[in-house]
């Protein structure tokens, strides 16, 4: 577990049916065993959201995942099964709500 983890998400509604996002997540260094043998480095990653009301129960969504495409090592199963984080990644999506 790092020993400090800092998240931030807020949204703006810059219009009635348009919005945006932005989040940040900060964790610190952290090992990845208990033998404190290995150390992952800390990272600060950065999201975006943007989305558009379609009908008053539908909207159009799309998230920009690591948007400064940084390496990051997300978790750790021992010192030598390491995880790397996502890099970039764009999703959309379409949202009902019922």
């Amino acid at each position: 577990m790092p020993h400090h983890t800092f998240s931030l998400w807020n949204l703006y509604q810059l219009r009635p049916s348009l919005g945006a996002g932005l989040g940040i997540v900060h964790r610190t260094d952290m090992y990845a065993a208990i033998d404190d043998a290995v150390t992952l480095p800390g990272y600060t990653g950065v999201d975006g959201a943007v989305y558009v009301s379609l009908a008053r129960r539908m909207r159009v969504q799309a998230n920009l995942e690591n948007v400064f495409d940084k390496r990051y090592y997300l978790n750790a199963d021992g010192n030598t099964n390491i995880s790397p984080g996502a890099p970039r990644a764009l999703r959309v999506a379409l949202i009902a709500r019922f």
